[in-house]
């Protein structure tokens, strides 16, 4: 079912690549359909999960398990609830989904993975990872000139690099899979900007190529991208000089601006809630980059960049802390990537790739000029610069492509290059492996990941010397098998019945209330597979509020849940923790509120920093609660009443019956969004224990209602729409077939 499903996407996207944009042969078309089962064939062709289901496998994964997965199936549920995925109830007292960038939910690539169960999906959107990098890079390639086999070179040596080998099932790698895409449209753009009847179709195209890489859901790998591409798109100025492409360009961006508008518009409004961006901007960005790089870290990243498996690798038992942020592709790659400054020094795009590769080296290895440099500048500094070892590792394949290229010209001097290649590398290996080189060299250079990164240099040397047909062939057929054995097992193959198993102990757990594990019990964020909501959890973006709340129920991990150790704690009474999971016991809270209710006392407050020290010394947070509102510090009696509370997916109607005007507190993270309307009227919501909801009902009958419906979201799907209608209208009027190589 899964290699059926991805058949059919491939072979459609290779059809509208080849009909409308660029002429793809039948072999190539064939080959690129197949190249991803390199590495996910045996999930693909036997429904398995491409993914890291036990932890004990690769802990190194632990994100993809108890993020990435967990975000796909909440957005899922919200589909199937008949809502848009804007809110996943699951985790921290409810959380953003949409607008937390890495769910993804505009990603159409993502789209075509509903039609097969989530378990199936992950395997489905690995293997179209995979093919869109190769696809991509290899177009590109065939763009500057290059033959089919070195674009079939560069193509392999992208797609299967370590860095997308390990995130292919990140919001990360998807967007740098489309890296080449925009090189290829930016191109395309300058090239053809004086033909009349190119410019539209090519700005659109270059539209398209932003709008995806937009909507993959990594806005720092989006920040690269652009970048990079931005740097490509000049180097190609000044070689056409056709100043006319600067303005269509900016036009194209501006297009795919509006029309990822009902993405940007909601992220842009999250982000300064979060307490990523304020370390990002207050710490990160304000620390010297030699304080923040340990020498150790960087020294891994140089020589994992060089030896893949030098430490050992993490899925096979033999490291620890494995850093995957090195521009590993393999020693062929960088063999022909070497020849190619010796057989092509007087091409212009030679000298720029080589430049490129060895700027984006710098930014990973955290060395100077390059990483210091860009941790000054805006945006940059935020960032992390290390992650352009994607552009590294294409920019080695795009000059390995040119020395394939070369083959039949300059064989011997290439044959060359690679024997020293191979040479350099030994030496290092032997070295690492042992200090004692003379004892110890053959053993070190007989292991089999030695061989895997030795061996391809040799063979396909020597058949340059003897000058043997289809060289190129057998340089695609051994770089595959090099990255198969040095990368291929990051990831299992497992049976789908490992997907988060259900087991007695979740069965136990009610559905209408949320539950807290103590430690490590019920690992946060997967809540959302099994359909419970946990108050604790784990994200990229989290409320800054709820952060704030932190100490009085949970304790802060670093990249990790807020744990919990006091199950006791009276703020969980608060979020409405009726189930505790003690390893394998699970008891109820008695004490436990209900998600809306009404506390006997208000306390109100204008300063927010005095909201959470104040609650510390609360015991009872059903007799007292805080509301932020621009009135003088003091405490009131609250209003009384019942109130019977119904869910509508993630909405929820309050029916109340109130003797008296009554604060109405809810225990949902306030994330700026929420709307509450009182008997069909919006009214306005206030901070209530710093960082949950409280809504100001009047005296008698009447329905509450609360949804969390961003106008960031309305605004930007009104902006999206009528963007999608413009540029149908205009694709449907200039776009016709057209071929170009």
């Amino acid at each position: 079912m899964t290699f059926l499903v991805y058949g059919l996407t491939a072979s459609a996207l290779l059809w509208l690549w080849s009909r409308f944009v660029q002429r793809l042969s039948r072999g190539a078309a064939i080959v690129l359909l197949l190249l991803p089962l390199v590495f996910t064939g045996r999930a693909l062709l036997t429904d398995r999960v491409y993914a890291p289901l036990d932890l004990s496998y690769n802990h190194a994964l632990s994100d993809l398990h108890g993020q990435i997965i967990p975000w796909q199936s909440a957005v899922r549920a919200a589909l199937r609830r008949g809502e848009w995925p804007l809110w996943n109830p699951s985790i921290l007292c409810g959380d953003i989904l949409a607008a937390a960038a890495q769910p993804a939910v505009y990603d159409p690539f993502q789209w075509l993975g509903f039609v097969l169960p989530l378990t199936l999906a992950l395997t489905f959107g690995a293997t179209l990872t995979f093919f869109l990098a190769a696809l991509s890079t290899f177009a590109f390639a065939r763009s500057l000139g290059r033959g089919e086999a070195a674009s079939l070179v560069a193509a392999a040596g992208y797609a299967f690099c370590g860095m997308l080998a390990f995130f292919v099932a990140w919001p990360l790698g998807r967007t740098w899979a489309l890296f080449p895409f925009v090189l290829f449209a930016t191109r395309a753009l300058v090239r053809n900007a004086g033909i009349r009847e190119s410019r539209v179709r090519d700005a659109l195209l270059l539209t398209l190529a932003l709008a995806l890489v937009i909507v993959a859901g990594h806005p720092e790998s989006l920040l690269h991208v652009v970048a990079v591409g931005a740097v490509y798109g000049a180097f190609e100025l000044a070689c056409v000089r056709k100043p006319r492409a600067l303005l269509l360009a900016i036009g194209a961006g501006i297009a795919a601006l509006l029309l990822t508008a009902v993405y940007l518009l909601p992220l842009a409004e999250a982000l300064p809630q979060t307490l990523e961006h304020a370390i990002r901007h207050d710490l990160y960005a304000a620390t010297p980059y030699e304080v923040m790089l340990k020498p150790a870290i960087r020294d891994v990243r140089i020589a994992r960049t060089f030896l893949p498996h030098w430490n050992g690798v993490p899925w096979r038992g033999e490291a620890q802390g494995f850093d995957p942020l090195s521009a590993r592709a393999g020693s062929l790659i960088l063999g022909l990537a070497l020849a190619a400054l010796a057989v092509a020094p007087r091409k212009a795009e030679t000298w720029f790739f080589a430049l490129l590769a060895l700027a984006c080296l710098s930014a990973t290895f955290g060395t100077r000029p390059v990483a210091h440099l860009l941790h000054k500048l805006p945006l940059f500094s935020m960032a992390l610069n290390e992650r352009l070892a994607y552009a590294a590792v294409f920019a080695l394949a795009m000059l390995a492509a040119i020395a394939v290229d070369a083959f039949r010209e300059r064989p011997r001097t290439i044959a060359l290059v690679l024997l020293l290649t191979a040479v350099a590398l030994g030496v290092a290996h032997a070295l690492t492996r042992d200090a004692q080189l003379a004892a110890h060299v053959a053993r070190a250079l007989l292991n089999e990941s030695a061989v895997a990164e030795l061996a391809p240099l040799v063979v396909v040397a020597l058949l340059l010397v003897l000058r043997t047909r289809r060289v190129a062939l057998v340089a695609v057929a051994l770089l595959l098998l090099q990255r198969a054995s040095e990368d291929g097992g990051i990831y299992p193959a497992q049976p789908r019945a490992a997907f988060y198993p259900r087991t007695p102990l979740i069965d136990r757990i009610p559905r209408d209330a949320r539950v807290a594990g103590t430690g490590t019990a019920l690992l946060p964020n997967t809540a959302a597979v099994y359909g419970i909501e946990d108050v604790r959890g784990y994200e990229a973006m989290t409320n800054r509020r709820l952060y704030d709340t932190y100490p009085l129920w949970s304790q802060y991990q670093q990249a990790w849940f807020n744990r919990i150790d006091d199950p006791t704690r009276p703020f969980l009474s608060f979020l409405n923790v009726r189930t505790i999971v003690d390893g394998d016991r699970v008891f109820d809270n008695p004490h436990a509120l209900p998600r809306a209710f009404l506390p006997r006392r208000i306390r109100y407050e204008r300063d927010p920093a005095a909201v959470v020290p104040a609650m510390q010394q609360n015991a009872d947070f059903a007799d007292l609660a805080w509301i932020e509102a621009d009135y003088p510090p003091h405490e009131i009696a609250n209003g009384s009443g019942a109130l019977a509370l119904h869910r509508d997916g993630s909405a929820f109607s309050i029916d109340a019956d109130l003797q008296s005007a009554a604060w109405i507190v809810v225990s949902e993270t306030a994330w700026r969004g929420w709307r509450a309307y009182v008997d069909g009227r919006r009214v306005q919501t206030h901070f209530a224990n710093h960082a949950f909801l409280g809504v100001y009902v009047p005296s008698g009958r009447h329905r509450v209602r609360l949804v969390y419906l961003p106008e960031s979201f309305t605004r930007g799907r009104a902006i999206s729409l009528a963007t999608l209608a413009i540029l149908a209208a205009i694709m449907f009027a200039a776009c016709r077939p057209r071929f170009s190589t």
